[in-house]
């Protein structure tokens, strides 16, 4: 009679385990569909991205023409160049994640993550690319080449 206490209660215990363990499957299959659902909902329309480039500090800013202006995502790629008052508008996907370079040959380049709400607008202050740091690097380039090639 004990034997068969025992053995009903480890049966009821595994039975407990196994339901515990399908319905923590069915939740996680049902989560994950829900999450690439919100992921992965096509766009309805695009939506214009103004980037506004200048550079200097307070009331000395001036616009940059000709910054490289690139926005990659799972949407595609779309490119363009500042004008003469150094803005550049992009359209891009409502709800697209987006990865923008703001690159020109005189400037640091800017690098950013963002995710298209609505209508945004950017402004950025490029700096000068430092003399200095570019001879360091090179030096530092140097030096470890020369180790490695031993």
């Amino acid at each position: 009679m004990r034997i068969k206490k025992i053995f009903i209660i480890v049966l009821m215990v595994l039975s407990l385990l196994t339901i515990g363990i399908a319905a923590e499957a069915t939740f996680m299959k049902s989560k994950e569909s829900n999450l690439t659902n919100d992921i992965a909902q096509p766009s309805l329309f695009d939506v214009d991205i103004t980037f506004t480039i200048q550079t200097g500090e307070g009331c000395g800013c001036e616009p940059i023409p000709g910054v490289s202006i690139h926005a990659f995502g799972g949407e595609g790629s779309v490119q363009g160049i500042t004008d003469e008052d150094g803005i550049c508008v992009l359209s891009l996907a409502v709800n697209g994640e987006y990865r923008v370079l703001i690159e020109s040959e005189d400037y640091q380049t800017i690098d950013f993550e963002f995710v298209i709400i609505d209508e945004q607008s950017f402004l950025f202050h490029m700096y000068e690319k430092e003399e200095s740091s570019v001879q360091t690097t090179s030096l530092f380039h140097n030096i470890l080449s020369r180790l490695l090639s031993k």
